[in-house]
């Protein structure tokens, strides 16, 4: 059963990545040979929420049908309850939440840092490597906007070209070109040559609200084309820090960071735990309803470690008072459950009057 739920939502996980991906490369802000690499990246990133919700729904799915084709009471008539399923239950996930904090504290971090590097190798490409035929590309400072149609691609010629550029001033010029080519000068400096076209100024007038418009032709035409910045990659963020980086940097953002990871591996060992006592199912009742239950718990629980680790990154609550009170409450959610299902329903005092009363009627020896 974990296995068919994991794979249903791990389908679910990729396919949303890769519409999103593919929406990103059409738009020019990702690199279309890139696509598989960044969704296999942003799929273990979320292999963790994934893993986790396995295992709640998994417990649950299975204990449900035992529910629901009355084997439960057969359990239950031989004397056994429900605490009788904490062992089982256990075996079954104590593997997945060592998955998870391996997910959580290696592969997570390891998959952003490479999505950042990625992503800046796409932003520090020199214009040629941005040009895309069909598309409206800018350049690495904004400045420019490139058009090509049908370039070659064993070669630096260009077919057309229209381009528009931005001055500081407020002044643009339109090239619309023929054909073109990428160029380098003595010096390594990159430029592009275009042929047979023209060009048309436009400089706006603020104190007459005008705009003089100024059109000339040119059968040659060199214009520079914005370099790769050099220097080496930026720091990652503290999202993609290796854990034992993590802990030798001081501030409430890295402690925040923390807090997420350790607590996404217990997230998912209370979540199965505490599919045992919602198992319990009326076979009247629908079948669709435990799964929309167990999603949302999952959800509400996932973002609730979220607020968690923000509040601790903005300081707003310490370290030592943010990281354990969610999973405080999801241990008192699952033994009042526990209390509930078992049928202890009378309140510890009324219990211990009623042990005090059994002890006072018993009778004495002669």
């Amino acid at each position: 059963m974990a296995g068919v739920v994991f794979a249903s939502l791990l389908t679910v996980v990729v396919t949303t990545t890769l519409i999103r991906t593919l929406g990103r490369a059409a738009s020019g802000k990702a690199d279309g040979e890139l696509v598989l690499p960044l969704i296999a990246l942003s799929t273990v990133n979320a292999l963790g929420l994934v893993i986790s919700l396995t295992a709640f729904i998994s417990v649950l799915m299975v204990l449900s049908r035992l529910w629901r084709d009355s084997e439960m009471v057969v359990w239950l008539s031989c004397g056994e309850s429900l605490m009788g399923l904490v062992r089982p239950v256990w075996r079954f996930l104590w593997p997945l939440a060592l998955t998870v904090a391996a997910i959580s504290l290696v592969a997570s971090p390891w998959a952003r840092q490479q999505s950042e590097v990625l992503r800046q190798q796409f932003e520090s490409r020199e214009d040629s490597g941005r040009i895309a035929p069909g598309q409206f590309r800018e350049s690495n400072h904004g400045t420019r906007t490139f058009f090509v149609e049908n370039p070659s691609e064993e070669s630096t010629e260009l077919g057309t070209v229209f381009v528009v550029t931005r001055e500081a001033n407020g002044q643009e010029s339109v090239l619309l070109a023929a054909r073109g080519q990428f160029e380098s000068d003595a010096s390594g400096e990159p430029w592009v040559f275009i042929q047979d076209g023209t060009r048309t100024d436009l400089q706006p007038h603020p104190a007459s609200d005008g705009l003089s418009i100024r059109t000339m032709s040119f059968e040659g035409y060199r214009l520079r084309a914005d370099a790769a910045p050099g220097g080496s990659i930026v720091d990652p963020s503290i999202r993609a820090l290796p854990i034992h980086v993590l802990l030798g940097v001081s501030g409430p953002q890295p402690l925040g960071e923390i807090s997420y990871r350790v607590g996404l591996p217990l997230l998912c060992l209370l979540l199965g735990l505490l599919a045992i006592p919602l198992s319990f199912l009326n076979p009247r009742a629908g079948r669709s309803f435990h799964l929309v239950f167990a999603f949302l718990i999952t959800m509400v629980a996932n973002n609730l470690l979220a607020v968690s680790q923000a509040w601790i990154a903005q300081e707003r609550v310490s370290f030592a008072l943010g990281w354990w009170p969610l999973h405080v409450m999801l241990l008192a959610m699952l033994l009042a459950m526990f209390w509930f299902r078992m049928g202890l329903r009378r309140s510890p005092i009324d219990m211990l009057w009623g042990w005090a009363r059994a002890v006072r009627s018993r009778p004495t020896s002669p």
